[in-house]
């Protein structure tokens, strides 16, 4: 027979808990004490399926009981209860397995459901093999990594999540194609802090039956919220995060950019990333503000772009780059432009390179977040100036101590080709410059680039062309020639067939003249 725990240094509590429980489960034995002390005494002879802890007592805290609870019988299922004001309480909770925080209001149905689940959680854990169980471990520890990794490419690169079935069991609760209201918390110094209140916020959504999810970025965090019902979940959504803001201590300056409508599932990345831009320039502590991120707008830049300039990254192709971010900030002028870009760039020089990484990185003035951020750039060519120079502190053998010796051949090669593209280069060629086996450079590239050095050299050519067309009147000729290609008419060819359209119809299109 199953057995829960109750502990409550208040005894009206428990007996109420104890009647609740017994009217719904008459077929499981409900103990109750009024103490943590108590409770350890039993909890050295008896295992409890589930135990019930109120956080706030005298001598031992509820934290405190619930870590010997999983010290002591792992596979229990515990449940904390606690008061709005206990944000790190819910954060130290979540640090255990089979843990459920819940709030002291939330109705007696949330409890009675979530002793359900721990009923349920550990009979299903007894029926397991020990083989099972350390499988079981191993997914523990490695889920949430998946989960954040998933969000991450969903996010950034729109790289969509894998099916149903593999969300589920990597811990993602949203689900591909369906539609999703976001939710972006403003810039908070305090990680650890940002992961309490999200976690909180999980919970009670949750609890109401929505799919939720949260990607943690550096300086704030992005919920992803689903629903099947048909009724306003913006305003509901609101409430519950209006009760978080509550609750928060104001040091925390807990605010939050909210969708106004559900966002289209291939527009998630989008509206995630104006979102975050609203956040930084919009939002104070203790507000909530609903927009729609996807308010029309005739030029604005999009993850896609931000893949982009992460494929200029990954080559060190700093003249691709550089055009790339010039023609972010044509698209929507300076200095909304430029706040734009410098969020897009910082996302993709984090992942690329980590986040210590591009602390350490200056330029003769500035550390990398005050090139990015910093509103004291008059002009767009002086930030572009700034950005460039830090680009190049990051693409230069300094930081290239800090890679493994592949990430440091594929640097060299890739510079190699960016000085000599105009040349006659091939994979051979390279290889006899480098003292490379052609095969094994061949493979390994490929393994990194996700392409060939024959179609990077191509590209290169290809981009290179691009700003020859942009910023100059040069003929169609002469610039097949100075990118190094043989003959026109195969400049062309290739030019159509990355691009979409003949060099001169991409040139009408796109020239600065």
């Amino acid at each position: 027979m199953s057995r829960i725990l109750l502990v409550d240094d208040e005894p009206l509590t428990t007996r109420t808990l104890q009647a609740l429980i017994q009217d719904e489960m008459p077929e499981v034995e409900v103990y109750s004490v009024h103490s943590a002390m108590q409770a350890l005494e039993l909890l050295k002879k008896n295992l409890y399926d589930v135990v019930v802890t109120d956080v706030a007592m005298p001598r031992v805290s509820g934290l405190e009981l619930l870590d010997q609870v999983k010290k002591q019988w792992p596979m229990s299922y515990v449940i904390v209860l606690t008061a709005y004001s206990s944000f790190d309480y819910a954060y130290q909770a979540a640090q255990y397995e089979d843990v459920r925080f819940i709030l002291k209001i939330e109705p007696p149905d949330v409890i009675l459901e979530a002793v359900r689940t721990g009923l349920g959680k550990v009979a299903r854990y007894f029926s397991m093999s020990e083989n099972d169980q350390r499988v079981r471990q191993y997914m523990k520890e490695t889920l949430p990594l998946l989960q954040q990794t998933l969000l991450e490419r969903l996010l950034l690169f729109g790289e969509d999540l894998p099916e149903p079935a593999l969300c589920a069991g990597s811990g993602i609760s949203v689900l591909p194609d369906r539609d999703t209201w976001l939710a972006v918390t403003g810039v908070m110094d305090r990680q650890e802090k940002m992961r309490e209140i999200c976690f909180l916020i999980l919970s009670m959504l949750r609890d109401r039956g929505f799919r939720a999810d949260a990607w943690f970025a550096e300086s704030n965090a992005i919920l992803l919220i689903q629903s099947d019902s048909e009724t306003d979940l913006a305003a509901v959504i609101h409430s519950q995060l209006d009760r978080m803001i509550e609750g928060a201590d104001r040091t925390t300056n807990l605010s939050f950019a909210l969708s106004s409508i559900p966002v289209p599932w291939n527009r998630v990345g989008e509206a995630a990333l104006a979102l975050t831009l609203f956040s930084r320039k919009e939002l104070e502590g203790g507000r909530i503000v609903l927009t729609d991120p996807l308010v029309k707008q005739e030029r604005r830049l999009t993850f896609t772009d931000g893949l982009r300039w992460r494929r200029c990254i990954d080559r060190r192709d700093l003249e691709g780059l550089m055009d790339s971010l010039t023609q972010g900030i044509e698209m929507e002028g300076y200095p909304q432009g430029r706040e734009r870009c410098a969020v897009l760039l910082q996302m993709q020089l984090r992942d690329s390179f980590g986040a210590a990484s591009l602390e350490r990185a200056r330029t003769e003035k500035y550390a990398a977040e005050s090139v990015l951020f910093h509103a004291g750039y008059r002009t767009a060519e002086d930030w572009l100036a700034a950005v460039r120079a830090l680009l190049v502190s990051l693409f230069s053998g300094s930081s290239e101590e800090r890679l493994s010796e592949t990430e440091a051949m594929l640097n060299r090669i890739n510079r190699y080709i960016q000085e000599h593209y105009a040349e006659e280069i091939s994979l051979s060629r390279i290889a006899e410059v480098f003292n490379y086996n052609s095969s094994y450079l061949s493979r390994i590239y490929k393994q990194a680039m996700r392409e060939g050095i024959n179609e990077h050299i191509i590209r290169t050519r290809i981009e290179a062309a691009c700003r020859l067309l942009r910023g100059s009147e040069i003929s169609v000729s002469e610039i097949a020639a100075q990118c190094g290609f043989q003959t026109t008419k195969y400049f062309i060819t290739v030019f159509k067939r990355l691009k979409g359209q003949t060099p001169k119809t991409w040139r009408e299109t796109n020239s600065r003249y």
